[in-house]
């Protein structure tokens, strides 16, 4: 057996971790192209939005596009602002924005602290039936919220708070998949650090305000995202609870300018649309690292 020079043998693994190098920055240039093709489709609806919401009605429907007929610095020109004009003179959007973000952000400050109060009696703390109770509330999670609408509709009014957005923010406060998201993530705390804190005189509400709810941050911030995503998207449950149009979220803005059926704005529905789909992606962005956190989190067990 013929055995090769010692800088024969270098040459040929270094050729040989070369072939390799290349081999990967080709299976990765490959994997890059085949994803941003991907992403282009889910892109491209999002983008012909931006674009239109800023082009005058007359050009909303050209084919093919306005920004493809000419060099995008030349389509640019005719940019304006007169769809968002149209939006907030004749149909009020700024109103139905200040609403939807009114009642998001309430909503998503008390299904954080009922959900992570309810979490952590679950997981942390020892009463009877308290895991008869949990699987209770898991069971909600499996009916449609269409066979609520009734009963929910009647606790709402009973109590005053229907037409108000008092009413709506508290009946987003509850989660059942907030609590056991919560839940699961609790149960991993150590236990070492609960008992130390007990072992130092503090109460159970002191241990899940200074203790607890510090160390679930990652998964509160997960909660937060999809919580956002369900009360800012929704349309039917403030419809039905919901009666003045000053009171309107964003969502029964755009039904309403849906609903006219001789000259519809296209030009402000296009651009209330581009609204309500921004901020939501600019949630996510901000905290999409917490939200991946706190899902791992909780998965794991």
């Amino acid at each position: 057996m013929m055995v090769l020079p010692k800088p024969a043998l270098e040459r040929k693994k270094a050729s040989w971790l070369a072939e390799k190098i290349r081999e990967k920055k080709i299976q990765r240039g490959l994997a890059i192209g085949a994803m941003g093709f991907i992403a282009l489709f889910y892109l491209a609806p999002l983008f012909w939005l931006f674009d239109t919401s800023f082009r005058p009605k007359v050009e909303i429907f050209n084919v093919p596009p306005r920004i493809l007929q000419a060099p995008p610095w030349e389509t640019f020109r005719s940019y304006s602002l007169s769809s968002f004009q149209v939006a907030i003179n004749r149909y009020q959007m700024h109103q139905g924005f200040f609403n939807s973000v009114l009642i998001t952000v309430g909503a998503i400050i008390l299904t954080l602290l009922v959900c992570s109060l309810a979490a952590y009696a679950f997981a942390l703390l020892k009463f009877p039936g308290r895991d008869i109770i949990f699987y209770c509330i898991l069971a909600t999670m499996m009916l449609p919220i269409t066979t609520m609408l009734a009963p929910l509709f009647k606790v709402i009014q009973s109590y005053g708070l229907y037409n108000k957005h008092l009413g709506l923010i508290l009946l987003y406060a509850t989660s059942a998949f907030g609590v056991f998201l919560l839940r699961q993530y609790y149960v991993r705390l150590p236990l070492s650090l609960i008992e130390a804190a007990v072992v130092d005189g503090a109460s159970k509400f002191r241990i899940w305000w200074w203790l607890v709810l510090p160390l679930g941050k990652p998964v509160l911030a997960a909660l937060a995202i999809y919580q956002f995503r369900n009360v800012w998207n929704d349309f039917l449950i403030p419809m039905i609870l919901l009666r003045s149009e000053n009171l309107h979220t964003l969502p029964i803005k755009l039904q309403v300018m849906d609903s006219i059926t001789i000259a519809k704005d296209y030009d402000a529905m296009i651009a209330t649309g581009f609204i309500a789909i921004l901020i939501p992606i600019i949630f996510f962005l901000l905290f999409q690292r917490h939200f991946l956190e706190g899902l791992s989190g909780s998965i794991k067990e």
